[in-house]
């Protein structure tokens, strides 16, 4: 899907893009929205593809093999960087917090069913330096995330429910290199549900050439 495809409502300022997706069954339907400040989306979204799943029937063999092979890029860039040749890589500073003006959020919702489990893609969209964007998913027990720049310095959080809160997982790798992030809430009862809120921060102006989430 392009921009192009979503129907446009709201605000002239801070404009909603809208789109409807079946399940991959054709038995539920879900609503992917994006919206932020009219400019901004268009910049950021002007060129994307953007891809939305949704699969109730996912397995759990489904989803570790996706995070098996995730993890294992991982870390061979976590043996890389203990080479400790890009010193620089561990001294990126702190964002400072998420601003309404230089944020655009993608949101799923279900419109009919239940079907929890997402996949989400998205690939050659321009991040500015020091913009957000964020994609919210449904509720989970377990969410994963990665981001691959293209050009430019694109970082990965996790946050839990909101823009702006707690972050439970995060990775700052530098360049192009690859960001990856997953989450699960453990108690002595399982696993419990949570609202996974991925953000992809611009650290220097570039575009990704792929963001993916997942979770079930």
């Amino acid at each position: 899907m392009k921009l192009s495809d979503f129907e446009r409502s709201g605000d002239k300022g801070y404009p909603r893009f809208v789109t409807q997706v079946r399940d991959v069954s054709g038995d539920e339907q879900f609503e992917l929205t994006i919206a932020g400040p009219e400019a901004l989306v268009e910049q950021v979204f002007a060129d994307a593809t953007i891809e939305l799943t949704i699969d109730s029937a996912q397995t759990a063999e489904d989803l570790k093999n996706r995070f098996d092979e995730l993890r294992s890029e991982q870390r061979k860039q976590m043996w890389s960087l203990a080479g400790l040749e890009k010193i620089d890589d561990f001294f990126k500073p702190e964002p400072a917090s998420p601003q309404r003006d230089t944020s655009v959020l993608a949101a799923i919702r279900p419109i009919s069913g239940e079907g929890t489990p997402f996949a989400l893609t998205a690939g050659g969209f321009t991040v500015p330096a020091t913009v957000r964007v964020f994609f919210i998913g449904s509720w989970v027990l377990f969410a994963n995330g990665a981001v691959l720049p293209l050009t430019g310095d694109q970082d990965l959080s996790l946050r839990l429910f909101s823009t702006t809160g707690p972050v439970v997982s995060s990775s700052s790798a530098g360049g192009t290199a690859l960001d990856f992030v997953w989450f699960t809430l453990p108690s002595p009862f399982g696993p419990l549900p949570f609202f996974p809120v991925f953000e992809v921060l611009g650290f220097t102006t570039g575009v990704c050439s792929t963001f993916s989430a997942t979770g079930a």
